[in-house]
Order: structure tokens, then sequence, then C-alpha cells
């Protein structure tokens, strides 16, 4: 549970990271409108749930084939579509890790330079201290 809470708040700030790029914020836009849209297309051509059109979508976008036998696309439209939608969103979601990868990199460049400045004032502070 540590280990979970940890990474998230690393990931936290590589997204605050992340999101002083000036295009990042858009291109995290158009991966989030894919996911909604895969997801009402997979809804209501297939007339599943939108937890299992989410499910699909998010499995697709993600090529896991972690997918549950039971959700089949058997219409040609949907299967034309869901190629169209792969092949659009892989490179959005790519696109989308790679600049959370230089963010988590950056985040951590930033807590590190903290860290040394933090030393560097204590050991000032100190050397003041002992001069008085």
């Amino acid at each position: 549970m540590l280990s979970m809470l940890l990474m998230m708040r690393r990931l936290a700030s590589a997204l605050r990271v992340a999101l002083r790029e000036e295009d990042f914020a858009r291109i995290l836009g158009a991966a989030l409108l894919l996911v909604v849209i895969g997801t009402l297309t997979f809804t209501l051509q297939s007339g599943w749930s939108v937890v299992d059109g989410f499910y699909v979508a998010v499995a697709t976008l993600t090529t896991s084939s972690v997918l549950d036998p039971k959700l089949t696309i058997t219409d040609p439209w949907l299967k034309v579509f869901t190629a169209a939608y792969v092949l659009i969103c892989i490179g959005i979601l790519v696109e989308v890790a790679r600049r959370l990868r230089m963010g988590f990199i950056a985040a951590r460049e930033e807590l590190k330079a903290a860290e040394v400045a933090a030393k560097s004032d204590e050991a000032s502070q100190g050397a003041t201290g002992r001069t008085r």
C-alpha cells in the first residue's frame, strides 16, 4: 500500500512537470477524448454497458489482450472502427507516455536539486552559527 501511495505521489509530480510543457495538456486531453469516443462507440454499437465499453476501449488502446471473451466485436463496421481507433490512438498514447517519462525525470532532478540546496543552506547556516 505504501509503495502504491509513493508511486501515485511520483505520478502527480511527473504530471505537474509535464503540464508545464505547452502542448502536453492538449495531447492528454486528446487521449482522454479518444477513450471517451471509444467507450461511447463500443457501448452504443455493441449494446454493452458503459463499463464494458470503457473496458474494451482501454484494453484495445493498451494492446493488453486481456479482454473478456464474452465481449467480442462482430459488426464489420465496428471492426473497421477498431482498426482505425488503434492506429490513431496508439501514437497519441505513446506521446503521452513519452512526455510523462520526461516529467518523471525532470521531477526527480528537481527533487535532487532541492535536496542539494537544503544541504547547502544547512551547511551555510552551520558555518555562520560557528563564527559568532
